[in-house]
């Protein structure tokens, strides 16, 4: 196996816009990796792009690493890194929203009574169910 930096398979303006194409990989992924550093935010981010996009990448890296192809291999390994670094924040965001649901005791609901927002696992009167003589508390069952 011979890597070498340009590819002998192809012309010298091929091997430009291919050194061209890795540097702009390079810098189009900097500015989404200082964001998501800075912000410690992913939430605009699925999960299945992040671990679809490592995979794939993991895939072209073999195959660059299969043809020797330097160029092809350094564009994947960046976009692999830049997509571990996304997906380190993206699963410290995921553990944390499930360490914070887990930790929630009642989630109350809200219903609005005379006007008023009024938590619905509250005993509230409603106008079905008006108190009467004719409600006496009683342990038979009615057929």
């Amino acid at each position: 196996m011979q890597i070498t930096i340009l590819d002998p398979h192809v012309s010298v303006a091929m091997n430009v816009f291919l050194t061209v194409a890795n540097i702009i990989n390079l810098i189009y992924n900097i500015p989404q990796m200082v964001k998501t550093y800075k912000t410690k935010s992913t939430r605009d981010f699925s999960t299945w792009f992040i671990f679809l996009r490592i995979l794939g990448n993991i895939i072209w890296i073999v195959y660059a690493i299969d043809i020797d192809s330097l160029q092809m291999l350094i564009n994947n390994c960046v976009t692999v890194t830049a997509s571990l670094f996304i997906g380190y924040y993206k699963c410290i965001e995921l553990y944390e929203d499930y360490k914070g649901e887990n930790q929630l005791v009642q989630k109350v609901n809200y219903m609005v009574l005379n006007d008023e927002m009024v938590p619905t696992n509250e005993m509230v009167p409603t106008n079905e169910m008006v108190p009467t003589d004719e409600m006496v508390p009683t342990n038979e069952l009615v057929a």
